[in-house]
């Protein structure tokens, strides 16, 4: 079950990529859909064996954490979709984060990074590795100027970006920010979990290596963890050795899931950004809502870097409730339709406060400085119905102030 079976999609538009990059039946291998690989070892010959000798394991089937049909299947379909030589899974998006950094420091390196960013990467630069040598600078990657001064004064080994910032949903001008890096000759890697290769592919504006957490849209169902590195040949094979010897592989089934979600991607897609869209400008208007952050709307910062770096604006939102932290909890928890848990990308809404989920490490100046508000509330927008989703919201936030 070979990758190279699918057809040459050069000049394939993304949503022809989504459902026959990385597969397709042959004469040989007839099902339709890529069948699951489970087995954890494999027959070894005299090629495999040449090919463990010379240092180039990876192109050999040997033993899943190391190479897995099943696994080669979504890489190959998610490389072509970022335009990138290389793709590989992860069994987490933190796995992917972890290996693609480390794959580019060494003690005595410096991250620069952004102030808003999700809050388990800010727990691993901040907390993990800095007793470890490696040293953050959290910066506005907004203001030029500053994060200019950051990369000239501190010659950072990396500058991480998020494409749109989580959970203040900022989208970064990945233009200016690969100018500095290589002008610093730091490797760019950016998250791009938020836009999703149907919205951006930062490799095409300067990204050295671009990660998605696969748990979110790429999976789409909420039924599989997984995190994807994509990049040039070159750098991917530091972070294949990241990844085989941290040991943090994709599980065949979860690939196999990943498959399934990939090839709905681009409809889903369209779908979340319509509802997220409507929700946003009801929201703003909402005298219970103090401010929606989301690009699409015009008076969002950056809505006009939004309209010239993605192809649209995207699925998530966040909304400010008047009354603080605890008025927000009482909102979330009158909803009916949307449901309050953590994660996003789903066909189904998701809410979540940060302060107590994903920046529950952030002190709460930490927070404030992150651009998260007292009343702050994310939404992974779903696949519902936009006017049963608005109906809810409005519920729930009357039911926020009488409570």
């Amino acid at each position: 079950m070979a990758s190279d079976q699918a057809p040459d999609s050069k000049q394939h538009k993304p949503a022809t990529v989504c459902v026959h990059g990385g597969y397709r039946a042959t004469a040989e291998n007839p099902a339709v859909v890529a069948p699951i690989v489970s087995s954890t070892t494999f027959l070894l010959d005299d090629e495999a064996y040449a090919r463990m000798l010379s240092g180039r394991a990876d192109e050999a089937l040997i033993y899943t954490r190391i190479k897995n049909p099943s696994l080669d299947v979504v890489q190959d379909r998610i490389a072509r979709l970022e335009g990138a030589e290389r793709a590989l899974v992860f069994a987490s998006g933190m796995a992917a984060i972890h290996a693609a950094v480390m794959s580019c420091v060494k003690h005595g390196s410096v991250i620069v990074a952004p102030r808003e960013i999700y809050g388990s990467a800010w727990d691993l630069f901040a907390n993990l590795l800095k007793p470890l040598g490696i040293e953050t600078r959290f910066v506005d990657m907004s203001n030029a100027g500053e994060l200019e001064r950051a990369i000239v004064d501190s010659r950072p080994a990396v500058v991480y970006a998020e494409s749109i910032s989580n959970p203040t949903l900022t989208v970064c001008d990945l233009r200016v920010v690969a100018r500095h890096a290589r002008a610093a000759k730091a490797a760019l890697i950016v998250d791009a979990t938020f836009a999703t290769p149907i919205l951006q592919r930062p490799l095409a504006l300067g990204a050295d290596l671009v990660l998605h957490s696969a748990t979110k849209y790429m999976g789409g169902h909420s039924d599989l963890i997984g995190g994807v590195v994509a990049g040039s040949n070159a750098r991917m094979q530091s972070v294949y050795r990241w990844m085989q010897l941290a040991g943090g592989c994709m599980d065949p089934h979860a690939a196999f899931l990943l498959d399934r979600g990939l090839k709905t991607l681009p409809l889903r897609m369209r779908a979340h950004i319509e509802n997220a869209a409507a929700l946003a400008e009801h929201l703003s208007r909402h005298p219970r809502v103090k401010s929606v952050l989301y690009p699409g709307l015009a008076a969002h910062r950056s809505h006009e870097i939004g309209r010239e770096l993605l192809s649209g604006f995207g699925g998530m939102l966040s909304f400010v409730v008047a009354g603080g932290d605890a008025a927000a909890l009482r909102c979330i928890r009158a909803l009916e339709l949307a449901l309050e848990a953590s994660s996003l990308g789903g066909v189904e809404t998701l809410v979540s406060l940060p302060f107590n989920t994903s920046h529950a490490r952030l002190s709460p100046a930490e927070r404030q400085a992150a651009g998260i508000a007292d009343g702050f509330v994310r939404v992974s927008v779903g696949i519902e119905d936009a006017r049963d989703l608005i109906e809810d919201f409005d519920r729930a936030l009357e039911r926020s102030a009488t409570a």
